[in-house]
């Protein structure tokens, strides 16, 4: 099994990788401008969406992670799956930061795929990842089917019709019936040790030290390596890694069972909140929204 880009980002042409990595720049510095106009309050909600969105990334890739280590089965497409892992591993936690995390990971998807025009090509429909939007609503989708009274607000933002509102409570039994038998013995008992998890964080100078240091002074990177040392027992050591990339983007590498946070994709949710300050990023009625 080769490393694979399974960030947050869906696949992109040889084109679009290059006009993204010549974007950054501009990016980073319209990004440090804008944040000087952000008032106190704003610079606060800014960081919270940003790391939020970094934590749904951060257990989709653990996902993988544990996919490949545990040799779990995998029915449809593992992008998906990684997904679900992450919404349902927010829920079970049930708190309100928990909570608030997937609804920002959901707008994240939703802003995101606006940005990046998911599903303006034709390669879109048929890469690895689904669709940005509907990335957004099968985190709403989840959350409606585990509490249908806690989070009918969510769903009802997001216009999910009461069809549908109905079925995901199916769509999320089956999620968690499924993720809780494939876990629910790989946990650390008296007789095992945790998994051993390394976590670096390389450094950066320039505009991007920005969004390094934001990123560090988070804590989702180091509350997640704890969780997966804490909760699962894994025979190799695993190494967390945030450094620059080159590109806004998260992966798992098989190869060197190393998780890959780019401080790129910590500045690129800082601009999407940033460049979308007025905008409510929910669909219009019936569910169409156009992505431009």
């Amino acid at each position: 099994m080769g490393a694979t880009k399974i960030g947050r980002r869906r696949a992109m042409s040889l084109l679009k990788k290059l006009v993204l990595i010549a974007a950054i720049g501009l990016s980073l510095l319209a990004g440090a401008v804008q944040a000087q106009e952000l008032t106190k309050h704003q610079r606060a909600e800014q960081r919270r969406f940003a790391y939020n969105n970094s934590l749904f990334v951060l257990y989709h890739e653990v996902g993988h992670l544990l996919f490949h280590k545990l040799e779990l089965p995998v029915l449809g497409r593992e992008e998906d799956a990684a997904d679900n892992v992450a919404t349902w591993t927010l829920l079970r936690q049930g708190t309100p930061k928990a909570d608030q995390a997937l609804k920002d990971a959901a707008r994240g998807w939703i802003l995101s795929g606006i940005a990046y025009n998911s599903g303006g090509t034709e390669g879109d429909y048929a890469a690895a990842h689904s669709l940005d939007k509907q990335r957004a609503y099968q985190i709403v989708c989840l959350m409606i089917g585990m509490d249908a009274t806690a989070f009918r607000p969510v769903a009802n933002e997001y216009r999910l019709d009461s069809d549908r509102q109905k079925s995901c409570q199916l769509d999320y039994d089956m999620i968690d019936r499924s993720l809780d038998g494939l876990l629910a013995n790989r946990g650390v008992g008296k007789k095992h040790r945790g998994t051993e998890v390394v976590v670096t964080y390389h450094n950066v100078s320039g505009q991007l030290k920005v969004a390094a240091d934001a990123f560090k002074a988070s804590g989702v990177f180091d509350q997640v390596a704890e969780e997966l040392r804490t909760r699962y027992r894994l025979s190799e050591t695993v190494r967390f890694n945030a450094k620059r990339c080159g590109e806004a983007n998260a992966f798992y590498d098989p190869d060197t069972v190393e998780v890959i946070f780019c401080y790129e994709l910590m500045q690129d949710y800082m601009d999407l909140y940033s460049n979308n300050l007025e905008q409510t990023a929910m669909p219009a009625p019936g569910g169409k929204q156009k992505n431009n």
